[in-house]
C-alpha cells in the first residue's frame, strides 16, 4: 500500500497576507506565488532539525538526486495516499484499534470484485496496512493537530528535508522550480 513516507509537524510559520493574516490556504494563484517565493526564501534560511522519523528519507534523497528526488517521492507518496491516509486518521480519532481498522479493510478486500482484486500481486503489501504504519499515521495525525485549523499547507510535513537539502540551492529561481513541482505533482496525484 502506497503510504505517505513520515511526516513531522515541527514548523507551520506562514507568510502574512497584506492586511496582515497568516496565509493558512493558497485559494488563489497571486496568494499561491507569494507562499512559495516566500517558502522559498524561509527554507533556505531557517535552519528546522530533522527528526529521527524522517532521517532515512532524507539519507536516501542526499544519496540520489537530493532536492529533486525529495520533491518527486514526497509528493507522489503523499499525493496517492491522501484517501487511504485520511481513513486512517479518520479511523485513529474515533479510538479504533489497529483490529478494527483491519477488520475494516478485510470487509472491504471481501466486498471488492475478482478482477480488482487480481490487479494486486501481494494484497499484504499492497492493499493491506501494517500495524505499524496504522501506528504511526495515529502518531502523525495526533501530532498534525496542534497546528491551527487554518493553516494547511502540504509541505509542512516535510519541511525538515526540504529545509535541509534545499541549502544546497542558492540559486531563489531553482527552489522556487523545486516546490512548484512538490505542489503540482502533489496535486497531480492527489487527484487520481
Amino acid at each position: 500500500m502506497i503510504l505517505p513516507r513520515p511526516r513531522a509537524y515541527i514548523d507551520w510559520t506562514v507568510p502574512l497576507d497584506e492586511f496582515g493574516n497568516e496565509i493558512g490556504v493558497c485559494q488563489d494563484t497571486a496568494t499561491y506565488h507569494k507562499y512559495i517565493e516566500w517558502l522559498a526564501d524561509y527554507l533556505y534560511h531557517t535552519e528546522i532539525p530533522v527528526p529521527e522519523n524522517q532521517r532515512k528519507d532524507l539519507a536516501e534523497f542526499e544519496a540520489k538526486e537530493e532536492i529533486a528526488s525529495a520533491v518527486l517521492w514526497l509528493s507522489d507518496d503523499l499525493g496517492f495516499s491522501l484517501w487511504e491516509t485520511e481513513m486512517i486518521e479518520s479511523c485513529c480519532f474515533k479510538g479504533l484499534s489497529y483490529e478494527e481498522y483491519h477488520q475494516i479493510e478485510i470487509t472491504l478486500w471481501n466486498e471488492m470484485p475478482e478482477n480488482e482484486r487480481e490487479v494486486y500481486e501481494d494484497p499484504k503489501e499492497e492493499f493491506f496496512t501494517s500495524e505499524a504504519d496504522y501506528k504511526r499515521i495515529c502518531q502523525e495525525a495526533i501530532e498534525a493537530k496542534r497546528i491551527p485549523s487554518h493553516i494547511q499547507h502540504a509541505d509542512i510535513a516535510y519541511r525538515p528535508i526540504f529545509a535541509k537539502l534545499l541549502k544546497k540551492v542558492a540559486s531563489k529561481g531553482e527552489r522556487i522550480k523545486h516546490l512548484n513541482y512538490f505542489y503540482h505533482n502533489y496535486n497531480e496525484c492527489a487527484s487520481k
